[in-house]
This record gives C-alpha cells, structure tokens and sequence, in this order.
C-alpha cells in the first residue's frame, strides 16, 4: 500500500468540512423556509375548515340528501356548478311553485303557503271543513277530497232534480188526462143538457098549441052557441058547464107551464110534500106504504125523508150542519102499484114513530114539475173523507134518474144549486213552495178550486136561488144514510 501524503490529506478533509457545513446551511435555511410554508398552510387549513363548517359539518356529509345533492351535481345539465348553486335553485323553484312568483325569498313562501292554508280554512268554516296546518301538501290533498265529496254531493243532487222532473212530467201529464176526462164529460153533460132543453122546449110548444086548440074549440062552442042561441036555450046551463070546465083546464095548463120556473117560491116547493104514508106494514115488517103509484114516476130504489104530519117539512134554513132537515126516517121503495107503493124503512131516528098521515118529501121528485139542478164541486157523500168527482156522478145521476135536470148553466133558469165539500187550500209557507215544483201545482190547483167554488156559490146567491151542501140536500132526498152504505 502506497503511503498517504499528509497535505493532501488535510485539504481534503477541509474541503469535505465546507461541504458539510454549506450543506448544513442549506438544509437549515431549507428546513426553516419550510416550515413557515407548513405554518401558513397549517393556519390556512385551519380557516378553511371553520370556513367550511360554517357551511356543512363533516357529519353532515354522509346525510342522504348530501349524497342526493352531489348525484345531482354529476348529472349532465349541473355539470361545473356548485352544490350550493344546485340547492339554491331548488329553494328558488319550490318557492314559485308555492306562489307563483320568481325570486320569492323562502321565509315569504313559507308565510305564503300559512296565509293560503288560513284563508282556506276560513272559506270552508261555513261547511265545518277544515284542513291541517303546516303541510301544504296535506293541505292541499284535504281540500283536493273535500272538492271530490262535494262535486260527488253536486252530482247526486243533479241526478234528484232529474228524478224530481221525471216524476213532475209523470204527475203533470196525470193531471193533463184527468183534465182531458173531465172535459169530455163536460161536453157530454153540455149534450144531455140540450137534450133535456130540447124537450122542454118541445113540451111547452105542445102545450101552447094545446092551449090554441082549446081557446079555439072555445070560441067555436061561444060561437054556435050564440047562433043558434033560440034553439038551444034548453041545453045553455049544459052547455055554460062545458064552458067552465075548459077555463078550468086552460088555467091548469097555464099553471103547469108557470111551474118550470120556481120564481120566489123556493120555499114552497122544498116545504111541499110529495105523498103521505097510507098505511103501515105488520109489526117488524119494517114496511109502510105511501100514496104514490104507478103513472106519478116512481121507480124502486127512490128514497124519501118522512116528516111528521103536525110539524110539517123543516124551513130551508142557513147552511150548517145544526140545522138538517132530519126526519123522523128515512125510507126506500120497494115495489110500485097501481096508486100505492110498497117501502121499507132504511133509518128511524130514535125515540120516534112512523103515523098513518106522516109527510113524505124528496127535493128531486116531483109528478108535474122537472127541477133543474146546478151540481157543483166534489161530493164526499159515503162519508169517507175524499171528495172525488166519481161520487159527483152519482148525486148527478139520481137527480136524472129521479126527474131533475142537471145543468151546467147558472142563471135565473136554475131552481137550486147543490155544493159539494169546500175545497181545501193547503196553508204552505213560501220555504216549503222554493224549489218543489209538484207543491207549488199542487198550491195553485188548489186555489183556483177555491176560487172557482166561491164565485159559483156567491152568483147563486147573487141570483137568490137555493143553495144546499151535499148533507142538507141528501136528507131533503132521504138518501143520506143510503149514501154511506
């Protein structure tokens, strides 16, 4: 081994020692420029942390609408925008869909979805409705029901009011036949009228040339008579007596013509007996026998009132029912003889007793004399509690049947007018009439009957002719108890 030189040595130990100790200075000044590095990124870090959790916290971080938010910045449309901006813009949306207006701050919205739930509630008070506070959504889902139950209410209450015009169309076109009826037999009531009329007219036209021919075999018998006066002296007190007798039958004829008109006797003729019982049948026949035959127009199943014989038939008095013309019965005929007919006994009034001499009277029937009679209204004559035309036929058809005329006319022509119940106009109030259309026929159709009925009975006053309810008249017929069966 070669031997070392000892200067060599030393400058190269002196030169390793610089090294070091420029390398020593480095790494000082190295380590010092960084550390102040890592102090001012230390501190940077620090502010930047309080900085970010004044914004969201590192636990917040893992909440799952954190996650939603940052899916959402990864969607194509958000990309190079901030989480904030994101939910900035969300805030931004939801706040116009709550009320309808751009730019609205979150606190407005908010009171704006309060204000709407209150005003709501108000609205719906009136209902007893309500909806919850606090959740608009739930807010608007109570009132989206309410308007389903109430358009459901709606729809029912259309398919009523269709319901309800059904059965006013069905109801009015009842009324519409039953008026049709009544017409045709009005107009067939209108033709039997004229018939009778014709026949009256036919009547008197014979009579008057009944009248001609006597006044002319009159004059012919005065004439002869004075002519050959010499030659009959012996037979005049004869032939004065035949003269007499024809006044006496032109007087009659007169008589019975004045007689189809009761003119201020009303009185007279209800007063006027028709017949008297002639004789009573064995005990418990329940029979009596009445001096009316055949030839006088009686027929079975004509009914009489009988009165007694002292007091005579009652006075055509007001018309209560206090006041009915009862008799001591009521009797039926049976069977029709030559001048007596057979009748039994349909009601005796209590405590009394049927006489050989007793009156009988029926108002309709008359030998001589064909009454005419106005009927009016609806008759309830079984007692039934239901006035109906139908039974107003019947009081129509026993007039006929028992000599009367039925007619539709009112005027001095008429000898009595026989009213049948009072019609009843229902006493509704303006509430129950709103929006009940059958009620508010029924109202009407009710009045007009009123109406009608009054101004019938107050003409037939007007006219001073006779007016009897449907009791008074049937018992001046004897036919109220006969009615009821």
């Amino acid at each position: 081994m070669a031997a070392v030189s000892q200067p060599g040595s030393r400058a190269g130990l002196i030169t390793a020692l610089v090294v070091f100790v420029i390398l020593f200075l480095v790494s000082t000044v190295l380590f010092f420029t960084a550390n102040a590095d890592l102090q001012v990124a230390k501190k940077t870090l620090t502010d930047k942390s309080k900085q970010y959790d004044s914004v969201i916290k590192q636990t917040e971080m893992t909440d799952t609408d954190y996650e939603a938010v940052k899916q959402m910045q990864g969607d194509p449309g958000n990309r190079g925008r901030s989480m904030f901006d994101i939910m900035k813009a969300q805030r931004d949306d939801l706040a116009k869909a709550i009320t309808g207006q751009a730019n609205t701050p979150a606190a407005k919205a908010v009171e704006a979805a309060a204000t709407t739930v209150q005003s709501v509630n108000k609205t719906l008070e009136p209902a007893g409705a309500t909806v919850p506070a606090g959740s608009l959504n739930n807010a608007i889902m109570v009132l989206a029901a309410s308007i389903v139950e109430r358009q459901n209410q709606v729809d029912t209450l259309k398919q009523q009011m269709a319901q309800c015009m059904t059965d006013l169309k069905q109801q009015t076109a009842l009324y519409q036949k039953e008026l049709e009826t009544h017409k045709s037999a009005v107009e067939t009531a209108r033709g039997e009228s004229k018939t009778a009329v014709d026949q009256t007219v036919a009547y008197r036209a014979g009579k008057d040339e009944q009248v001609a021919g006597l006044e002319k075999t009159l004059a012919d018998t005065v004439e002869k008579n004075r002519k050959a006066l010499e030659d009959l002296n012996t037979t005049l007190t004869t032939r004065q007596q035949e003269v007499d007798k024809l006044k006496k039958d032109l007087e009659k004829a007169y008589a019975s013509m004045s007689r189809f008109k009761v003119t201020g006797t009303a009185e007279n003729a209800i007063r006027r007996p028709d017949g008297t019982i002639t004789q009573i049948g064995r005990t418990g026949s329940n029979l009596v026998y009445i001096s009316r035959g055949l030839g006088q127009q009686i027929s079975p199943g004509m009914t009489f009132e009988v009165y007694d014989k002292n007091e005579g038939i009652p006075r055509l008095q007001a018309n209560n029912e206090e006041s009915l013309p009862v008799g001591k019965a009521s009797i039926e005929v049976m069977r029709v003889s030559h001048e007596s007919s057979e009748a039994r006994i349909v009601k005796q009034s209590a405590g009394s007793q049927i006489f050989v001499g007793d009156l009988i009277a029926n108002l309709i029937y008359d030998p001589n004399v064909k009454f005419r009679f106005k009927i009016f209204g609806n008759f309830d004559i079984d007692q039934d509690g239901r006035a109906t035309p139908q039974e107003t036929d019947v009081v129509k058809r026993l007039v006929a049947q028992w000599g009367g005329i039925v007619t539709e006319d009112l005027d001095i022509d008429t000898d009595f007018v026989v009213m049948g119940k009072e019609p009843v106009v229902p006493n509704l109030s303006k509430e129950d009439l709103i929006n009940n259309p059958i009620a508010q026929f029924e109202q009407t159709k009710a009045e007009e009957a009123f109406k009608a009925y009054q101004e019938v009975k107050n003409k037939a006053l007007e006219l001073h002719i006779p007016v009897l309810n449907q009791n008074r008249f049937l018992y001046f017929i004897g036919f109220f108890d006969q009615a009821k069966k």
